[in-house]
């Protein structure tokens, strides 16, 4: 049953959604295709703008995934969250309304996206495994 807002359900929720919302933008930023994948959960599907694109292992996320082609692609260093806020929330499913930014290494601003995450818990462990977002891609099976 999904979660009440207000109730400490929700905030334990709340808490573990922004915490692997945190490793999501850690690992991202990290540089590390391998270290991204492994924050994720499988099958991971990304929408973005019409694209949908899946991926099945982290081995074939990293593969598709690696960071430089973003940099070298725009420009970008590392991104952060402007906003998050949880949506809907259940022992084992959260859904999230996020905005973030991308910027240079010389923390001039790219680009804003607006984006819809679903994280859900595996085996304890919360993760990002669905992903919508108006952020397009940037290349053939890339979730940027």
């Amino acid at each position: 049953m999904a979660a009440t807002p207000g109730t400490p359900q929700w905030i334990e929720l709340e808490r573990a959604g922004m915490a692997a919302l945190d490793e999501f933008m850690e690992t991202f930023n990290s540089g590390s295709p391998l270290r991204w994948a492994q924050s994720l959960h499988y099958p991971h599907v990304r929408l973005g703008g019409l694209a949908v694109q899946i991926w099945n292992t982290p081995e074939d996320y990293a593969r598709d995934n690696d960071v430089s082609r973003l940099r070298e692609a725009s420009g970008w260093g590392y991104t952060k969250w402007d906003r998050r806020k949880m949506i809907q929330a259940d022992e084992d499913k959260i859904h999230m309304a996020v905005q973030f930014s991308r910027y240079t290494p010389a923390h001039e601003k790219i680009v804003t996206f607006e984006s819809f995450y679903i994280l859900t818990r595996m085996n304890g462990h919360w993760g990002t495994q669905f992903r919508s977002s108006y952020a397009g891609v940037i290349g053939a099976n890339t979730a940027f």
